[in-house]
């Protein structure tokens, strides 16, 4: 349970859980951000991969992303240096091109293991992974060539641990992305406001992985 300050709507502070709290997880309590100038977040245009980009620009990183070329502007807006549409372009290709042949520091992947796993082979010599859907195969990347470390994000494992301690981390991410909205340095990315009989239906959109940005439910409409 954290405050509303006074200059975020209850909509507004709605639309950072749990999504916005995963991605802060991944930036700023998983990967050295100060060790790291370029950072690959796959699906950009969703919740994960849109409040990940907001918080890596914030600390003036370099941010490639993937996202269908409808939604490019979108994740432009929100931060992205370079937007790659995975439909159509060879993903990798395109990324190794961007960096010169070097790859990037670092992946956040909300997608899944196939994706997790392709992304190995973009990442540079003591880089990270940030797995949120599913870890990559094993063995992919030989020891001693690389050295790429990998981070699982699980955010709602914090309550299966019945740990004061770790719950309570909740609260000041929680309280830090809220001062961060305050203060404009974020968007809470709401997109589309539904009344609690569209729920179903948006659920279905969401499994399907169609969604930009964020969606509220207004149970009093």
């Amino acid at each position: 349970v954290v405050p509303i300050p006074d200059g975020v709507s209850t909509k507004e502070a709605a639309a950072l859980p749990t999504a916005g709290f995963t991605a802060y997880q991944a930036i700023f309590e998983k990967l050295p951000m100060n060790a790291i100038d370029t950072v690959l977040i796959h699906a950009g245009a969703g919740g994960v991969g849109g409040f990940a980009i907001q918080l890596a620009k914030s600390l003036g990183k370099r941010v490639i992303t993937t996202a269908s070329v409808r939604n490019h502007k979108w994740v432009k807006q929100l931060g992205a240096d370079e937007a790659i549409d995975y439909n159509t372009e060879d993903w990798q290709q395109r990324v190794m091109e961007l960096t010169d042949g070097h790859g990037v520091n670092a992946v956040i992947d909300p997608v899944g293991r196939e994706t997790a796993t392709a992304s190995l082979h973009v990442i540079a010599y003591n880089g990270h992974l940030v797995h949120i859907a599913g870890a990559p195969e094993p063995g992919i990347i030989k020891p001693f060539t690389r050295v790429i470390s990998y981070h699982e994000v699980a955010l709602n494992a914090i309550h299966h641990q019945q740990d004061r301690i770790s719950e309570a981390n909740i609260v000041r991410i929680g309280s830090h992305m809220l001062r961060l909205l305050e203060a404009k340095e974020i968007s809470s990315m709401i997109q589309e406001t539904i009344t609690f009989a569209d729920i179903p239906e948006k659920l279905v959109e969401l499994s399907e992985r169609h969604v930009v940005g964020k969606i509220i439910a207004d149970l009093k409409a």
